[in-house]
């Protein structure tokens, strides 16, 4: 039997060694440029969904996200997407936002909602998928928030029991659904944010979901979800056990205050709640769009005309009973989010071709789109005249110092990160411009997973699909 014949050793170990550890370095060095990196999330512009918290007190909750950087070599961002890009003011940082406003269209914030149209079409809502909804509505607190009848209803935790016919009201204690700093955040950070953040002022919001379990009674004629929003009112109704075999649900949109003629949609399958039986009901008032779903089917929708201007003075949400009692159980109501223009630059843009508009889901602190502005200065360094621009934040970016040796002196950073220091004598600060948009060659990639971190003591698990 022959032996086979051994391979021969390397004369040079040491060689094979570096070039084993040079190819991993490089192959590392490609992976994290043109695939996946990961981030760490510093600020809060876009919590809850991305996490950035500080307590003040030296700790918090910082996501840990990774980044997709391969997609964008092969087709451009789509709207909705969170991401990753150099930014613009300060191209030596990078920023997370997510992006609404496309290449080539106007965009506008109105009443909390963003507006786009392409040129000489139709303002309207970007629409967003279930999932991404899912994403973005922010859970309510409704605790103690709930009005019912006196008699003939009660409260029990999530629950509401009516023994006969009635209505229930939310909000109890407001005239409307606000967009509370704390609503969404995950574990036991809504009440400390709640605390940190009392001072932010709050809107109505007229965007809602609420989703129950309806345990209705063999008397029970009808129940029905009403969503208010200023004087209108979108009205969706089930029928019940007691309500005729041929019954189906329907939706009636009062557009102006007057219960005379309602705008009328109806269910193409007839339907009755059964009795002694508990069935899912999910409706939402989002986007100009009503929806009903039944133990997850949708059985109906309607489109909401848009208003130039709404009246969000009155929001919230009614459920009744008709003739018979009912459980509501487990009822969850959530928000969307509301995008603030009080105190905010800029709210509608022309969005040049090749350029995008980004936004904070935390909207009422965030720097983003509404805000950028581009500071300028006309300064003389080593005998000539030049213009620098940077980031325009006062307090942050251009800063003063007074000494009796040197006078004032102005510190700025310019767009490329590099700080300039000069005699305030020696500058002239010129018309800030504004600066909105994000060029397309500055976005890196799209957010895809938050991995981190684990906070036991805030009941705050972080490892989620970012949508």
């Amino acid at each position: 039997m022959r032996k086979k014949k051994e391979k021969p050793k390397s004369s040079h170990p040491w060689r094979d060694n570096i070039e084993a550890i040079t190819i991993s370095i490089v192959i590392i060095v490609l992976f994290k440029y043109f695939i996946l990196e990961a981030y760490k999330i510093p600020t809060g512009s876009m919590q809850p969904t991305l996490m950035g918290f500080d307590n003040g007190k030296g700790g918090g909750v910082f996501d840990r996200v990774l980044v997709d950087k391969l997609s964008y070599q092969f087709r451009d961002p789509q709207r909705h997407e969170v991401v990753v890009f150099k930014y613009p003011l300060d191209k030596s940082k990078n920023f997370i936002k997510r992006l609404w406003g496309m290449p080539g269209e106007e965009m506008e914030i109105r009443d909390g909602d963003v507006f786009v149209r392409q040129e000489g079409g139709e303002w309207h809502i970007p629409r967003r998928s279930d999932g991404l909804l899912k994403s973005m509505l922010r859970q309510v607190d409704t605790k103690n928030e709930w009005h019912v009848p006196s008699r003939g209803w009660k409260i029990a935790g999530d629950t509401l029991v009516a023994d006969s016919g009635g209505q229930a009201q939310f909000p109890r204690t407001k005239a409307s659904v606000k967009d509370v700093y704390g609503d969404g955040y995950p574990g036991k950070l809504g009440a400390i944010v709640n605390r940190m953040k009392a001072h932010v002022a709050i809107h109505d919001v007229g965007d809602l979901r609420i989703e129950f379990d309806i345990c209705a009674s063999e008397g029970c004629r009808e129940i029905e979800v009403e969503f208010r929003e200023g004087f209108r009112r979108y009205r969706l109704r089930i029928p019940g056990p007691k309500a005729a075999e041929t019954s189906r649900p329907s939706l009636a949109l009062r557009m102006n205050g007057n219960d005379a003629d309602p705008e009328e949609s109806v269910a193409e399958e007839t339907y009755r709640l059964p009795a002694g039986h508990c069935v899912t009901v999910r409706a939402e008032n989002i986007d100009d769009l009503v929806r009903l779903w039944i133990d997850g089917d949708e059985v109906l929708r309607a489109e909401v005309p848009p208003l130039p201007q709404r009246d969000l003075s009155q929001t919230g949400i009614n459920l009744r009973t008709q003739e018979g009692g009912a459980e509501f159980r487990d009822i969850r109501v959530w928000r969307d989010i509301y995008y603030t223009t009080s105190g905010q630059k800029y709210s509608r843009w022309n969005i040049p071709e090749g350029q995008y508009v980004m936004l904070g889901d935390n909207s009422q602190d965030s720097s983003d789109s509404r805000d950028w502005s581009l500071g300028r200065f006309q300064v003389i360094q080593d005998g000539e005249t030049r213009v620098i621009e940077g980031n325009l934040r006062p307090g942050e970016n251009e800063r003063t110092s007074t000494s009796e040796e040197s006078g004032a002196i102005t510190f700025f950073t310019d767009d490329l990160g590099e700080l300039h220091v000069f005699p305030a004598a020696d500058g002239q600060r010129l018309t800030p411009q504004q600066a909105s948009f994000v060029p397309r060659d500055l976005i890196r990639g799209r957010a895809v997973v938050v991995v981190w971190p684990i906070v036991p003591s805030m009941d705050v698990y972080r490892f989620r699909w970012v949508r």
